[in-house]
């Protein structure tokens, strides 16, 4: 008997490539929300993970109201459960980052996908296969400590092939 797998993915910088590369965007409304692109090759990408892990895919984005409504918004406007076969239901938010660790605990998450090292920091101790997404190296600096507990991945590419031995 195999030990089940389930993945958790982070949303924002992850899936939606929100990286504000215009220093002058200081305000991002609904129209610039529905305007970010989605990461080079996470479709497929998920697509692939998710057959791999048998459905068993979630989404556990930290995030406010407000933008919640703009990820739902996005996530349908691009077709995302189409194209992946995740399942709108498998869509979980927190408002705090450290409460990512708790819902990937209820969920029996055994591999989790984030672009920040803090928030695979709270969660080396529940979640064995911790993958940071293209880091933010400021951030890498100031939580370094959890860095010898994660899998770096610079694309999604790296990711497949991180979880897919």
């Amino acid at each position: 008997m195999t030990t089940p797998k389930v993945l958790g993915v982070d949303i924002g910088n992850v899936i939606i490539n929100n990286r504000l590369n215009d220093p002058e965007v200081v305000k991002v409304d609904e129209a610039v929300y529905a305007s970010f692109p989605p990461s080079e090759g996470v479709f497929e990408s998920l697509k692939t993970l998710n057959d791999y892990f048998d459905g068993e895919v979630y989404l556990i984005s930290k995030c406010t109201e407000w933008a919640q409504i703009q990820i739902l918004a996005w996530l349908k406007a691009h077709d995302f459960y189409t194209k992946t076969g995740i399942k709108p239901e498998h869509v979980n938010f927190v408002r705090q980052r450290n409460e990512k660790d708790a819902v990937c605990i209820k969920l029996g998450v055994t591999h989790f996908v984030d672009d920040r090292l803090e928030v695979l920091g709270y969660m080396v101790e529940s979640t064995s296969n911790l993958i940071l997404f293209q880091p933010d190296q400021e951030e890498v600096k100031e939580f370094k400590q959890f860095l010898p507990k994660v899998t770096v991945a610079n694309d999604w590419n790296e990711v497949v092939k991180q979880i897919v031995r």
